[in-house]
């Protein structure tokens, strides 16, 4: 990280520090409103041979989030959520920072039953990925797939609907979106601007969620359960390839993209002091047929067990990808002898803690993370490639610490 990025970073964190750790929230009228807030979380982060000359633990200072938040609404009916994220890049010329619009909502409230959203939005892809990015227990959420050439991740411009039905006991978030695109006449990707659909149900067994956003380590009063199901899917996302041989690859055209997801989730006080968090997600990536796409496709388990006593948290987080192929090896270019690999399964093991110096306001999360990866350090030699031979050596298994500073208002 440059200097002038660390001593950006420190004085974003000292501006916050300073101030009060309560948004800024101005009334214009008896139900109108505007809130003002910003989240930062700064980061220490080393790898185990992540330095240039790869035997060196790499050391990083950086921004995880860096956002502006601006919400409120007009009266009891019509409101919006606005909030602007800072990338943090490496390049040719050293470290940079970008600012872009993250979400840009607005939304129409007739009642808990109901509720249209319009804009650049969270997808309902799980509980994990719509739970808020300040009030999450642990440093990292889980893996997420989806289709290519997304706006931001896990978001995407277009309208939902959401709401609460039958007693509270069923929540509802269904939407359309805009998807992969491909400019006129460009021999690209969704050429007929097939639009994007994604959608989750949730069965609440005590308690309810209903925001923008969820929580992972809640501070509730009473307990939180719900068991969801959801689904993204994009027709003609993916150009899907298969190996024909060991020097080449066969177009198999345009293929659907498509994640079926189930995950429960869990956030039960005892008392004001002891709170005990769980989710567990599994995922099943449908990208093309069994034929295309052997790394992406595929079934993932991922799992959160957290246990706060006051206010100190340790947690434990596994994440696991299978793919629908074991192990795949393509020589896409036989003149130039580019070889491309795909190592199969991967297992990331994460345990650490949060110290909760006020709740989510003020926080210190501290995590290892240890990957566990397939024929991990193997070196995989084609005597059939050209030019002979042709050989990859797959990335070695490695672990990763991380120490995070948490402002939030």
């Amino acid at each position: 990280m440059t200097l002038q990025g660390l001593k950006s970073c420190l004085g974003a964190l000292c501006l916050v520090s300073a101030g009060s750790a309560q948004a800024a929230k101005v009334f214009f009228s008896d139900k109108g409103f505007v809130d003002i807030g910003a989240l930062i979380q700064a980061q220490y982060r080393i790898e185990q041979d992540g330095a240039a000359d790869g035997k060196s633990p790499s050391n990083d200072f950086l921004l995880r989030r860096a956002r502006l938040v601006l919400s409120g609404q007009y009266d009891e009916h019509i409101g919006f959520f606005v909030d602007t994220e800072v990338t943090y890049g490496t390049g040719a010329t050293g470290s940079n920072n970008s600012l872009l619009l993250l979400d840009a909502v607005a939304s129409y409230r007739v009642g808990k039953e109901f509720l249209l959203d319009a804009g650049l939005m969270l997808l309902p892809y799980s509980h994990d990925q719509l739970t808020g990015g300040g009030r999450y227990g642990t440093v990292n959420n889980f893996p997420s797939y989806f289709a290519p050439n997304s706006q931001r991740g896990t978001r995407d411009v277009g309208i939902s609907i959401r709401g609460l039905l039958f007693d509270d006991r069923l929540y509802y978030r269904l939407g359309i979106f805009n998807g992969v695109q491909t400019s006129t006449g460009a021999a690209g990707l969704n050429p007929g601007d097939a639009p994007r659909f994604a959608g989750m149900l949730r069965f609440n067994f005590a308690g309810k969620e209903e925001g923008y956003t969820f929580c992972q380590v809640c501070f509730a009063s009473a307990p939180i359960i719900s068991l969801g199901a959801s689904s993204d899917y994009q027709a003609n996302a993916i150009r899907a390839t298969a190996a024909s041989s060991a020097t080449t690859a066969t177009s198999l055209g345009l293929q659907q993209f498509w994640v079926l997801n189930a995950d429960f989730f869990a956030d039960i006080p005892f008392g004001s002091d002891v709170e005990l968090s769980t989710n567990l997600q599994f995922t099943h990536v449908i990208a093309g047929d069994d034929t295309g796409s052997p790394v992406q496709s595929g079934i993932g388990f991922f799992g959160m067990l957290s246990v706060r006593v006051g206010i100190f948290g340790p947690y434990f987080q596994f994440e696991y990808f299978k793919p629908t192929k074991e192990f795949v090896t393509i020589l896409k270019d036989g003149a130039t002898g580019a070889l491309t690999t795909y190592p199969g399964n991967l297992a990331t093991y994460r345990a650490g803690f949060s110290l909760y110096l006020s709740q989510h306001t003020y926080k210190i999360s501290a995590e290892v993370a240890f990957q566990d990866r397939e024929r991990a350090g193997e070196t995989v030699t084609f005597a059939s490639a050209s030019p002979p031979p042709a050989s990859a050596t797959f990335p070695a298994n490695h672990w990763v610490g991380t120490l995070q500073f948490q402002a939030a208002f």
